[in-house]
């Protein structure tokens, strides 16, 4: 049996389809997982660069960033 896939790859992988998706849409993707899991992997990941959250009336949109190697 097959280990699932941390949340990270999980939310990157999502962004690589959509590169732009409203927070709502990853809760509603992914529902094994909380809302505060999520966000908790968002914000770190906006932390680190990798993603950018913009925030709208009552809406985050979430934007994949382009990694420079």
């Amino acid at each position: 049996m097959s280990q699932p896939k941390p949340i990270m790859d999980r939310v990157l992988e999502f962004l690589q389809r959509s590169p732009e998706c409203e927070f709502e849409a990853l809760v509603t993707r992914y529902p094994g997982f909380t809302w505060n899991e999520l966000f908790l992997e968002v914000s770190r990941l906006n932390r680190t660069g990798q993603i950018r959250i913009t925030r709208g009336v009552g809406i985050f949109t979430i934007t994949q960033t382009v990694v420079m190697r």
